[in-house]
C-alpha cells in the first residue's frame, strides 16, 4: 500500500462497523482477510463494488484490457502501488464477508499520523 502505509511499523485505526462491506464504498481503505491465506490480514483500496466493471489487467501489461463485472456479495480490491500489489488482480473479487472494516486512521508512526479519507471521492464541484 506504498504511499499510504509502508510494509512494516505502521498502526492502523480501522472501523469495524463497516465489517462484512456494511457501508464500504469505491475509494475506502478496507482491512480484509486475505482469501488464501485466511489467517493473514491486508489493507487495500475498494476500486469497484458489486455490479461495477473493473479492468482485470495492470496498466501497460497485456491483456489490461480485460475487465469483469464485480459479482454480488463481492468487492474489487486493488494496492496504491499497482506494480507490486497482490490484490483482486491475483485473487479475483474479494468476498465481502472476508471484510472486517475500514481504515479511519494512520497512528503510528507519531510523526506520521493522520485520518484516512476516501481516496476517490468525486470533487464537490464536478457532482
Amino acid at each position: 500500500m506504498l504511499p499510504t502505509f509502508t510494509v512494516d511499523g505502521d498502526w492502523i485505526l480501522c472501523d469495524h462497523t463497516r465489517r462484512y462491506g456494511r457501508g464500504v464504498s469505491v475509494g475506502d481503505l478496507v482491512v480484509y482477510r486475505i482469501p488464501v491465506f485466511t489467517n493473514q490480514w491486508g489493507v487495500k483500496r475498494v476500486t469497484g463494488m458489486p455490479g461495477d466493471y473493473v479492468s482485470v489487467g495492470t496498466p501497460g501489461d497485456p491483456g489490461e484490457e480485460l475487465m469483469i463485472q464485480v459479482p454480488e456479495g463481492h468487492c474489487w480490491i486493488t494496492g496504491d502501488n499497482l506494480p507490486a500489489s497482490r490484490d483482486s488482480r491475483h485473487f479475483g473479487p474479494l468476498p465481502l464477508a472476508l471484510v472486517a472494516g475500514t481504515t479511519i486512521a494512520k497512528v503510528l508512526p507519531w510523526n506520521e499520523r493522520k485520518w484516512i479519507k476516501n481516496g476517490l471521492e468525486t470533487p464537490p464541484d464536478l457532482d
